[in-house]
């Protein structure tokens, strides 16, 4: 009788138990849910098995296009930290990375040297997760020549950008001239392309598209399958040094890029240039481009690095998918808005929702902005990780950049993953709240906190007749029993913080706090329901899926929601360092993301 009693209590016992903790701290606790309730004596109770879903996991749902385009000033970007990589190469310049048809990565670059950023060789890598790279050697490597002159030289090449076509193809193109005195040996300078028809394995013969000193191609597709190759046109007169008589030109492919026009015998097209005048001289400027066919059949929007009395970023625009032919003597577009700010090496990008994307260097500091759908009004400027020296981004899905950088004059390269957050929809639901995420599907949208540390969490959002339900999912290596997250909430209005603001924590063991905000936030009870579980120690990944999840009930009673809709802030704190989608500091509300269909 004393053991079938040992045994039952036993049974029930291990049903509670949600395992955690870790055996690298002693404040690292093993418990799971604190406020579970006692199961009935007649109903064995599972033990819950759950993982925490990563964010590159979420937001996989259909885009719609444009569907952010009324709510970009509250969007925002924020690098994954775990996604944080350098690459160590010698003195890279240009890194410019790409995500190909079967899903990994390629990113080029070319080599400078101590004193000198132009290049001789153009190199490039290849990744199947961004984190490991394989480096493949030169595709575009330079040799010994007699030059247009009769004159020993050597043809070298840099500013290697590449584009992954609609077909798969990766085209890669980079600026060619003479190692001396190539601004006065034209024919010896131009642009070269190499195509890959099996990501990045092979490559075809270089194949010269344009003949003219150049520098900082940049290619773009059209939904036509028109190609454009975009080039800083250098020292078109030789009245002013390199940097300062420029403009941008182009040449264009109508078949895939086998062959381009116009021909060698004539000028490129002339479409992005600013006049200026200097001590009675004339000259134009606009160069190193980057352009993207906006959303919506809405034309094209180019970023320009302007270099007027010192470094500036111009944006020009045009409500087709073509830019208008200058003569050479002549400014264009009409509709530009030159010297916007100061800055230098523009890469400029648009997600399916809406939001443009920029980036740039800003006192060596690689810079992203975030802007509305039409690219002419751009944030506040976010710089996740320092160094200059020329970066770029490529958007790879819905809610997710890679961009990329020189960190010093000697290198490396470094990357990281962004994620968008901007407005997520709550789905209507029935929801158990017990710390197990069964209920929640991998499509709902999630916003991101986890730019500092290795510690990172996503936020979701429910709803039913009777309450609203978040869920929070927070992945850390060395979880804490003092580590908590923070869930604010506040009605739409003023962007200012006022009555009907809340707070809820919750830590691995369940709820922390509540608060309500009356001019400073004041502990309340908000009649919040928490349910917390943390993932198994035992877990075999549990390098990457360790850490907790937070089922949060709150009374719709106890909400001010206007229009379906509330504005939400997100944090983790860890041994004191906050990491958050805004500033918890601040009362204001102005960058907070909205939930809506509540």
């Amino acid at each position: 009788m004393k053991n079938t009693f040992f045994m039952l209590f036993f049974s029930i016992a291990i049903s509670f138990i949600a395992c955690g903790g870790s055996e690298e701290n002693d404040e690292n606790l093993s418990a799971g849910d604190g406020n579970t309730e006692k199961p009935k004596d007649d109903e064995p109770q599972d033990p819950v098995v759950c993982s925490i879903t990563p964010i590159g996991e979420l937001n996989q749902g259909a885009s719609i296009i444009n569907s952010h385009a009324d709510v970009t000033k509250r969007s925002s970007l924020m690098m994954n930290y775990r996604m944080f990589v350098t690459t160590e190469s010698s003195y890279p310049r240009y890194p410019r990375i790409k995500k190909m048809k079967n899903g990994d990565y390629i990113l080029f670059y070319h080599n400078g040297s101590a004193n000198n950023n132009i290049g001789r060789r153009c190199v490039y890598a290849l990744s199947k997760d961004m984190k490991t790279w394989i480096n493949k050697g030169e595709i575009f490597n330079s040799y010994d020549i007699i030059d247009s002159k009769g004159n020993k030289n050597i043809h070298c090449y840099a500013n290697c950008d590449g584009l992954v076509l609609s077909n798969g193809d990766i085209l890669a193109v980079a600026s060619c001239r003479a190692n001396s005195g190539y601004r006065d040996l034209p024919e010896d300078a131009g642009i070269e392309l190499r195509r890959s028809t099996d990501n990045g394995v092979t490559w075809s013969e270089p194949v010269k598209i344009y003949q003219g000193v150049n520098w900082e191609p940049f290619l773009l597709e059209l939904p036509t399958g028109e190609l454009h190759c975009y080039f800083t046109d250098s020292s078109r007169t030789g009245l002013e040094g390199h940097g300062t008589d420029t403009g941008t030109a182009m040449v264009v492919s109508t078949d895939g890029g086998k062959t381009w026009r116009p021909d060698f015998s004539s000028f490129p097209y002339y479409v992005l240039r600013m006049r200026w005048e200097k001590n009675g001289i004339v000259g134009y400027n606009h160069q190193m481009p980057s352009v993207v066919k906006l959303n919506d059949n809405k034309g094209l929007a180019a970023a320009v690095e302007t270099n007027n009395s010192g470094y500036h970023i111009s944006l020009c625009y045009s409500d087709k998918n073509e830019w208008e032919y200058l003569a050479a003597d002549q400014e264009g577009p009409a509709d530009s808005n030159n010297c916007v700010f100061s800055g230098m090496g523009p890469y400029l990008g648009q997600f399916p929702s809406g939001e443009t994307v920029l980036s740039y260097e800003s006192s060596s500091k690689y810079t992203l902005k975030i802007g509305d759908a039409t690219a002419r009004n751009f944030g506040s400027a976010y710089q996740p990780f320092s160094g200059g020296y020329w970066g770029s981004f490529c958007i790879i899905d819905s809610h997710t950049l890679v961009g990329t950088n020189v960190k010093a004059k000697e290198g490396p390269v470094q990357m990281a993953q962004f994620v968008l957050n901007h407005r997520i929809d709550a789905v209507k639901r029935k929801v158990t709240v017990d710390g197990n995420n069964k209920e929640w599907a991998n499509t709902d949208h999630a916003l991101f906190v986890g730019s500092q540390s290795q510690a990172q969490g996503t936020l979701r959002c429910s709803h039913d007749d009777d309450n609203i339900y978040f869920l929070l999912e927070v992945l850390d290596r060395n979880l804490l029993a003092s580590d908590y997250a923070s869930l604010y909430i506040s009605p739409v209005g003023n962007n200012k913080l006022s009555k009907g603001a809340c707070c809820i924590q919750v830590t691995m063991n369940g709820l922390k706090n509540c608060e309500i905000y009356d001019a400073s936030w004041k502990e309340a009870q908000l009649d919040t329901q928490v349910k917390t579980y943390v993932c198994d120690e035992t877990n075999e990944r549990r390098i990457d899926n360790y850490g907790y999840i937070a089922e949060v009930a709150i009374p719709r009673s106890k909400l001010t929601i206007t229009s379906g809709q509330i504005l939400v802030n997100f944090s983790v704190t860890k041994r004191n360092s906050v990491d958050a989608i805004c500033d918890v500091a601040s009362t204001s509300t102005a960058r907070w993301i909205p939930v809506a269909g509540l």
